[in-house]
């Protein structure tokens, strides 16, 4: 009967090999409980909580890393090695994999999946909460024009429809041009001359805050994005906003919200 009370349940040794479980996990287990994240959440181009994350030992998401710590519980992500997760199981090592949320309920499910692993669930309801409450401080006038966004990305890469980037671009009240105008439903380059012949409202270049020079970020520098600022509304937002499904996607929303009556505020005056 004492095993199978929630204070014994709660894994105590968490290794987590992949960045949004590590971030995850970071928010919501006990101080102490996660062992080891990936070198990527102490990155803080990358990453939300780096901070955080420096203060443990980094891992390259391999299973024997993990193992090192004799964990009670491994969290992986979406693209882990199928191999790495059996070799754990066989070895009597529980393993939660992480999802990739497309949707704003995606992301308060994996929320709530993660907490339940950690043992944590009522954590996750107050994240979850929190959340919420911030999402509904970013006020949407459905009667509004809604500008028209394009998300660009190191080497020219766009995001199309039913992903979490175009949720969280129709929650700040912005139409997402890859999935209206060209009909994309996954990731795709898109060269600069259709970017400009789109005429975006606003031009959203996903980067990170700390700019390093880079042959994948070098079109968001191209001159003719740079000429382009002047006929359009353009917002730099760090990637590590909306690469993962977690509480972090409201500054995403909040800071395309502000771009997008920015941009109403610009046409209204042309």
């Amino acid at each position: 009967m004492a095993l199978a009370s929630p204070a014994f349940a709660k894994p105590q040794r968490v290794v987590s090999l992949n960045l949004c479980a590590d971030e995850l996990a970071l928010r919501l287990a006990d101080p102490g409980v996660v062992r080891s994240v990936t070198w990527i959440a102490q990155d803080p181009r990358n990453a939300n909580l780096a901070g955080q994350a420096r203060q443990l030992p980094a891992n390259d998401g391999h299973a024997e890393e993990a193992l090192a710590f004799h964990p009670d519980l491994v969290l992986t992500g979406p693209f882990a090695d199928p191999a790495a997760a059996a070799l754990l199981e066989r070895l009597g090592t529980p393993v939660v994999e992480v999802g990739q949320p497309r949707a704003f309920d995606g992301v308060r499910r994996e929320i709530r999946r993660v907490a339940a692993a950690l043992g944590e669930p009522q954590r996750g309801e107050h994240l979850i909460g929190d959340m919420d409450a911030r999402l509904a401080r970013v006020v949407v006038d459905a009667s509004a024009p809604r500008p028209k966004a394009l998300v660009l990305q190191p080497n020219g890469f766009t995001v199309g429809a039913g992903s979490l980037v175009d949720a969280v671009l129709a929650r700040a009240g912005l139409d997402n041009l890859a999935a209206d105008r060209l009909d994309l439903a996954a990731d795709a380059q898109v060269p600069l001359e259709l970017v400009a012949s789109l005429e975006p409202d606003v031009l959203i270049l996903d980067r990170s805050e700390e700019r390093l020079p880079s042959l994948a970020e070098a079109t968001l520098d191209h001159p003719a994005i740079q000429a382009l600022a002047g006929r359009m509304t353009v917002v730099s937002l760090p990637a590590r906003l909306w690469t993962c499904g977690g509480p972090e996607i409201v500054e995403a929303v909040e800071r395309l919200a502000a771009a997008a009556a920015t941009a109403r505020a610009r046409k209204a005056t042309q």
